[in-house]
């Protein structure tokens, strides 16, 4: 039987999707850098606007048949896509997009696996056979069984968060970036996914929290290194030069070499500073409508300039726990370590 590998199929599913939220997101920042809120009609901006819209509409699609595919290979596209877009037009968004993915990638799979054809039809079976059943089976699962609930509770979350305003945003915004605390591990990848979710279904406020809570870490860390240098060793003195980029651009990964040596205090550190910073982006009222890009992403969010305060918050933050929390080196460690690339650096030659 084949294994499930359910977070391997979405994972690849969310690959194929990320590419079209990104080519869609910049369309609509760009047309609100040009059309500002109310984007006037027939003007450049609005053809940008609806360009990013229908660009938009493909994520679900795409993700349901990036799962399928992952599953049942070529023949579990054609199902994959129909699975999506049934799911955008009953309403079940997101979430019906990755049921579909997994009923249409399976039972695409399960067709070219157990019905053994005639030989004169066996090269039918991928481009007629296989998708024609699983489109059938998919569609009247969709359209009969989970459709209409999934709609619903696809609907209630979007609602539930579009509700979120004051100290319930801010609660939402740092969850979503205390969630970073594993840097780039599962749960991080849980919320990433999460608010990648809600920008197919126009709800920009997550991705904001999650951009910027993950572009906290590695800077927070890089800040406190350059400002108490005699706290820290000469290979982390290196790594924060790296760091800081990485951060800038929204790779939380820039963090590890820090947390390889000092899990428990970079992990407190950043993790306070990333829920602050998510926190506040969110009450800010900052919306971002692309899931990928740090600094360069920040003209086309909404209240560019109080991302960057939320941001600097959250930097602020981590800087200042780590610092609090990391210890002064004794003389010793500094000798030991000057020594030790000494002989390295002796033996080399």
């Amino acid at each position: 039987m084949k294994k499930l590998q359910l977070k391997k199929h979405v994972l690849t599913g969310i690959a194929y999707m990320i590419p079209v939220v990104v080519a869609g997101g910049i369309c609509l920042g760009i047309s609100r850098i040009f059309g500002g809120v109310d984007i006037q009609e027939g003007t450049i901006a609005a053809a940008l606007e609806q360009i990013g819209n229908a660009a938009i509409g493909f994520t679900v699609p795409v993700i349901a048949a990036g799962i399928a595919y992952s599953i049942a290979n070529r023949p579990g596209i054609a199902p994959g896509l129909a699975a999506g877009t049934l799911a955008n037009v009953v309403g079940a968004g997101f979430l019906g997009g990755l049921a579909g993915g997994f009923i249409a990638g399976y039972f695409a799979w399960l067709a070219k696996t157990y019905i053994k054809p005639p030989k004169l039809i066996e090269g039918l079976m991928p481009v007629l056979v296989i998708p024609v059943l699983s489109t059938l089976a998919v569609g009247l699962v969709f359209m009969y069984l989970i459709g209409t609930p999934l709609a619903m509770i696809q609907q209630g979350m979007t609602d539930w968060l579009l509700s979120l305003q004051g100290e319930s945003g801010f609660l939402m915004g740092a969850i979503i970036g205390g969630m970073r605390f594993d840097m780039g591990g599962p749960f991080a990848q849980a919320a990433g996914a999460f608010c990648d979710a809600m920008l197919t279904q126009g709800v920009y406020a997550p991705k904001a929290a999650s951009m910027v809570s993950g572009m906290t870490p590695p800077v927070g860390v890089a800040i406190a290194v350059f400002l108490a240098r005699k706290r820290f060793t000469k290979a982390e003195h290196e790594a924060a030069k790296t760091a800081l980029p990485l951060g800038l651009c929204f790779i939380t990964e820039g963090v590890f070499p820090f947390l390889a040596s000092d899990p428990l205090r970079i992990v407190a550190a950043c993790t306070a500073g990333s829920a602050i910073s998510g926190g506040l982006a969110v009450i800010f009222g900052c919306l971002c409508p692309i899931p990928a890009g740090g600094v360069f992403a920040i003209p086309f969010i909404t209240e560019p300039f109080l991302f960057v305060v939320a941001f600097l918050a959250g930097v602020a933050v981590t800087a200042g726990v780590l610092l609090l929390l990391k210890p002064n080196r004794s003389a010793a460690a500094e000798d030991t370590e000057e020594d030790y690339d000494f002989t390295i650096e002796f033996n080399t030659k």
